[in-house]
């Protein structure tokens, strides 16, 4: 099941490139499945949202023996229209369908990023413009997973690609300043950074991404060197090496539930090869995480929570001759 959230400005499924005055934004639910421009959310407004959202919890428990459904959170990149937004949980579900046996529910987060290659530094002040609505909305998340912990919440994950992951970095930053630490449940079970544009020194002990391990049990991080977009933001943002470009810059100072997996053998031009989006375009590199299969075969095993150690198709990376296990290559 598709449900989203968005901060864009616009109703009745016309949202722009333009962020909601005063950090509002709308919850949108009940899925009309059209076809591709045509489909979206025919409802606004939280209440039916979340009882939307609880009840396909428990119609996957009760009628199709789910014991344990999954919910995502998913948070794109920039260079995305509200269209184009819901084209990504579209094919994100479905890809994640096939390795499940069922559909997650997937909870997308579309901020006005402006759909365009030109717009890389317009589309990170929107992102950053984006925080205040995005932890207003994580706040609720973690209100309705309270509500409910015992009930049919069983996992939520979160992915976050691109940018999205500099948004997921700062609303947990101001997450943090409302709850604090967290204490007992995690907001997410699995978080995975897919192209992460931040910087490889943030996911480090005391780095800025500290809040994203702090408030997830357990952090995957997928990078490639073949990603030329985030080649491109590393210019733009003075030189800075970014996380999905070049994995972490020192790996013996990782927190001990952040785990990188260095994905170059198919995150790649000629590994991508006529691999299509909804769209029918040629996916990019930058968004090969999404779509290629043996990466999701592997992203299938850490949203269920395999050990980093038994997901198949992997090599151990070793330091100076030692295992220090967080950082793995695909086979």
């Amino acid at each position: 099941m598709l449900l989203m959230v968005t901060n864009r400005s616009g109703t009745k499924g016309r949202y722009g490139d333009d962020a909601k005055p005063n950090h509002k934004y709308d919850y949108l639910y009940n899925y009309n499945n059209k076809s591709i421009n045509e489909d979206g959310f025919d409802s606004v407004g939280k209440k039916g949202f979340e009882v939307q959202l609880m009840q396909e919890l428990e119609r996957l428990r009760t009628e199709e023996g789910i014991a344990h459904p999954k919910v995502g959170f998913y948070i794109h990149g920039f260079n995305n229209t509200y269209r184009e937004s819901i084209d990504e949980i579209y094919d994100l579900e479905a890809k994640l369908k096939v390795r499940f046996g069922y559909a997650p529910v997937i909870v997308g987060f579309s901020w006005p990023s402006a759909g365009s290659l030109y717009t890389y530094l317009s589309d990170r002040e929107k992102s950053r413009d984006s925080v205040g609505a995005f932890t207003r909305i994580l706040l609720d998340l973690n209100a309705l997973v309270d509500r409910n912990q015992h009930d049919c919440f069983s996992s939520v994950f979160c992915f976050a690609h691109s940018m999205g992951v500099y948004t997921l970095r700062k609303g947990m930053e101001y997450l943090s300043d409302y709850l604090g630490a967290p204490q007992g449940r995690k907001l997410f079970d699995e978080t995975v950074l897919l192209g992460g544009d931040i910087s490889a020194k943030n996911i480090q002990i005391g780095g800025k991404a500290e809040y994203i391990t702090n408030f997830s049990r357990r952090v995957h991080v997928y990078y490639s060197k073949h990603d030329t977009v985030l080649r491109a933001a590393s210019i733009k943002r003075f030189g800075s090496p970014r996380l999905g470009r070049h994995g972490a810059l020192d790996y013996t100072n990782l927190p001990n539930n952040v785990v990188l997996v260095d994905a170059r053998k198919y995150a790649n031009k000629e590994a991508m090869e006529g691999y299509k989006e909804r769209s029918g375009e040629q996916v990019s590199i930058h968004s090969s995480y999404r779509y290629h299969d043996v990466i999701l075969d592997d992203l299938s095993q850490v949203l269920q929570s395999v050990d980093r150690d038994e997901v198949t198709n992997r090599g151990v990376i070793e330091l100076e001759g030692k295992n220090l296990g967080n950082h793995y290559r695909l086979l």
